[in-house]
């Protein structure tokens, strides 16, 4: 049976298609594992990523990315070795060129570390779902609302109009204000304030931004006191609580400061000196000389 195989393939080989065969047998291999690997990656990314109650949409963004990415290492480290083993089967000695490749590869890894550092951090990013498009986060550099995001970089608008490019290597924490389901109302008074009187006003503005049909929609119950929270040197901080839709704080704050607004302006809420004092300085400054 060898002597026969031993023919057969001395046969292939005078005929000089023993080493086509080889390589097409290679590209064969290469393709049937790149299209295994690629099937096994959409699976897992499919179960990872799909968890219950995520958004279908976004959950389906972030495994397109991901696929992609992983899909293009896999090809790459697929084809390269089929590469390098086609060439060896035609005669060519590898290893001054694998040598040549590895110092290049160490060179071009040395100065791309940042971009490597950038790279691994948007996987993580998109993985673990920190952020996507559509919300208001803060990452340190800048604030503002997610309009675009690669494997690199995320590009921010802030309130102000402003675009910012941040890669996400050099983002060292994240804060989700999309994801946040809690407004934090404050009261800022005077020092010498009743706080009998301000947990009274407080009370009744709350009793109000719930019955507010512009903020109703955006609650999810009643605030809550939380009380006197700071004691400043001409002020008190008194803290109210909402639940509310996440990603709806700043709706409910500005229904929250219209009503804050109104007590001062009726006398129900004293104003802090400081406060005070700036707010009078304005008024004389606008009112008509004779």
């Amino acid at each position: 049976m060898l002597s026969k195989r031993s023919l057969w393939m001395n046969r292939l080989d005078e005929l000089h298609l023993l080493t086509p065969l080889r390589i097409l047998a290679i590209v064969i291999v290469a393709v049937v594992v790149t299209l295994v690997l690629r099937s096994v990656i959409s699976r897992v990314l499919s179960r990872t990523l799909g968890l219950v109650g995520a958004e279908r949409t976004r959950a389906e963004a972030r495994q397109r990315a991901l696929a992609s990415a992983l899909r293009s290492a896999v090809v790459g480290v697929v084809w390269g070795a089929a590469v390098i083993t086609i060439i060896s089967e035609l005669g060519v000695n590898i290893g001054g060129v694998i040598a040549t490749a590895t110092i290049i590869g160490g060179a071009i890894a040395f100065g791309a570390q940042t971009l490597i550092r950038d790279l691994i951090g948007g996987l993580f990013v998109l993985a673990e779902d920190q952020y996507g498009v559509g919300d208001q986060v803060d990452l340190g550099y800048a604030t503002g609302e997610v309009e675009r995001i690669t494997l690199r970089s995320v590009r921010l608008r802030d309130g102000q109009g402003r675009v910012w490019h941040v890669a996400h290597g050099n983002v060292m924490r994240v804060a989700n204000l999309s994801k946040s389901s809690l407004a934090l109302l404050e009261l800022e008074v005077a020092r010498d304030s009743d706080l009998e009187t301000v947990e009274e006003v407080a009370r009744r503005l709350a009793k109000k931004l719930a019955d507010d049909p512009s903020a109703n929609a955006m609650l999810t119950g009643a605030p809550t006191m939380v009380g006197l929270t700071e004691v400043r040197d001409d002020r008190l901080i008194y803290r109210l609580a909402a639940p509310t839709l996440a990603g709806r704080q700043d709706e409910v704050r500005r229904a929250w400061r219209m009503l804050a607004h109104g007590a001062f302006r009726d006398g129900s809420l004293r104003r802090p000196l400081a406060t005070a004092a700036a707010a009078s300085a304005v008024g004389q400054q606008a009112a008509p000389t004779e």
